[in-house]
């Protein structure tokens, strides 16, 4: 189970490094309609990632529980944790059917932090 625990944070992990040249270039109008289009690919990509990562911590959660290696006062935070990284991707779902560009990458990158937040308290890094 701590096997099975480490390769789902391991994959939550690379999950939201993969996220971060995305957010670096989801900026800026696009100059044609090309651009356009990649850009829309790019930000489904960002939404994407969110959902992954929230999906693979949520994995890594639930086998460290089930392990036993998350009880009492550490299970509360952790449901603090899990609480925030869930509203923050709802909202990042939001904006994104809204078409609210700012909002949108506000909201990821909240939520991409919310989530790496949580992974480290797994991990046992406050």
């Amino acid at each position: 189970m701590k096997r099975l625990a480490l390769a789902c944070l391991a994959t939550a992990s690379l999950l939201l490094a993969s996220c971060a040249p995305m957010f670096a270039a989801a900026t800026g109008l696009p100059a044609t309609p090309a651009a356009a289009a990649n850009r829309i690919v790019l930000d489904e990509q960002v939404a994407s990632s969110v959902e992954v990562a929230y999906t693979a911590f949520r994995t890594a959660l639930e086998v460290a529980t089930d392990a036993g290696l998350i009880r009492g006062e550490r299970a509360t935070q952790m449901a603090a944790l899990d609480n925030r990284a869930y509203r923050l991707v709802v909202a990042t779902r939001a904006a994104y059917r809204a078409g609210n560009a700012s909002g949108y990458l506000a909201a990821a990158r909240e939520a991409r932090t919310a989530i790496e937040q949580a992974l480290g308290a797994i991990r046992g890094n406050p």
